[in-house]
């Protein structure tokens, strides 16, 4: 009695332990175990039989999947063929005209060698594409309206025009710049020179197709980006007009005023390089398209950049990857006026995306091959 009061807690769990076991039996025992085997054994034979069975789906369901597939299949193609042509209409080569020949004027490409070397066009070619080049940054360039600081002999006229009303020399000076840089700055939309472009011909007479190609291309991104600026520049004019029709446009009211620099890099090669530095987007120069990536520097309001890169965005398949702003240095001012508001330099980088599937069939074939270009 003395070992079940001191291990009373292991007798009543022992006990419980012993009566559930026991009922349990008692209800497996009096339970039909041939009837539920045989159940098992018939869901078993079921499964086994479904499996072994073809799939069977809804005919109905299966052809309207089939003509959704056929849908977007169509629907891809038919896209591929817009991306294709809005490449082709936004984006002309050059056209050669071969000196002494009564031929019409020659596609710079598709490349053909044969008839480059027989008409000699490689010189004709780099004179072509620095004449287009001048002519995007010329006064006759619709919707463009450049100007430029004033020269000395500009300063120096109107100081002797003011050398009488200012008798002191330095103020004669100081008020002649003033006058000038205004009048100046009324006489256009947009400070801009040759200077401001990155040609890849300077001098050279002689070159080779995948310079001549770089040089078409370089033309294409030039051109988009300064098209974005007169787009930009014409917006904002036009809305101001709007509101006080006889506001005349100048730099003093535009909103790109000045164009510092362009600066492209056209590779087109599909291999990356070490010393590659990958951009926001990731994309590199691939069998489907050609990454450009570019960069260029404007003076302007900062709160009309989102204008400027919707209007260079809307062109053709750009995209912006990154923006940096900084004061416009003391000698970036120097024979400049930008007007009343507050500018900054702002420095945009993107890259420009151009289909395999058009400009394989344009350029030289030791480049296209890298596009997928198979044969001449």
């Amino acid at each position: 009695m003395r070992f079940v009061r001191e291990n009373l807690f292991y007798v009543i769990l022992a006990a419980v332990a012993v009566l559930g076991g026991g009922v349990a039996a008692f209800y497996y025992l009096s339970s039909d175990i041939g009837k539920t085997l045989k159940s098992r054994t018939s869901v078993s034979s079921q499964l086994k039989g479904l499996y072994a069975q073809p799939l069977k789906a809804d005919p109905n369901a299966v052809e309207a999947m089939k003509a959704r597939i056929r849908h977007l299949n169509e629907a891809n193609k038919a896209d591929l063929q817009a991306c294709l042509k809005f490449n082709r209409e936004n984006l002309p080569v050059m056209k050669l005209k071969p000196p002494g020949r009564t031929v019409d004027e020659i596609p710079a490409f598709p490349f053909n060698q044969q008839q480059y070397n027989e008409l000699g066009l490689y010189y004709i070619c780099i004179k072509r594409y620095t004449e287009i080049l001048n002519q995007m940054v010329a006064p006759q360039r619709n919707g463009l309206w450049p100007t430029a600081p004033p020269t000395n002999e500009e300063i120096q006229v109107e100081r002797d025009n003011l050398a009488e009303k200012f008798k002191d020399p330095a103020v004669a000076t100081e008020k002649a710049t003033q006058s000038v840089k205004l009048h100046k700055a009324e006489q256009g939309l947009i400070y801009i020179a040759p200077s401001a472009l990155d040609p890849v011909f300077k001098f050279e007479t002689t070159t080779t197709a995948e310079k001549l190609w770089e040089a078409q291309v370089n033309l294409w991104l030039t051109d988009e980006i300064i098209r974005a600026i007169i787009e930009t520049n014409r917006q904002w004019i036009a809305e101001q007009q709007a509101e006080n029709p006889k506001q005349k446009p100048s730099v003093l009211n535009s909103v790109v005023k000045r164009l510092e620099s362009i600066k492209i890099t056209v590779s087109f090669t599909t291999q990356r390089t070490i010393s590659a530095r990958p951009s926001l987007t990731q994309r590199e120069s691939c069998p489907q398209y050609a990454v450009v990536p570019y960069r260029f520097t404007v003076i302007m309001p900062t709160r009309h950049v989102r204008r400027l890169t919707g209007a260079l965005e809307m062109q053709n398949y750009h995209t912006v990857t990154n923006i940096a702003l900084s004061e416009v240095p003391p000698t970036a001012k120097e024979g400049y006026y930008y007007g009343t508001e507050p500018v900054m330099r702002v420095q945009i980088d993107g890259e420009m995306l151009l289909l395999a599937d058009w400009i394989r069939d344009l350029m030289p074939a030791s480049l296209a091959v890298q596009y997928g270009k198979v044969g001449n």
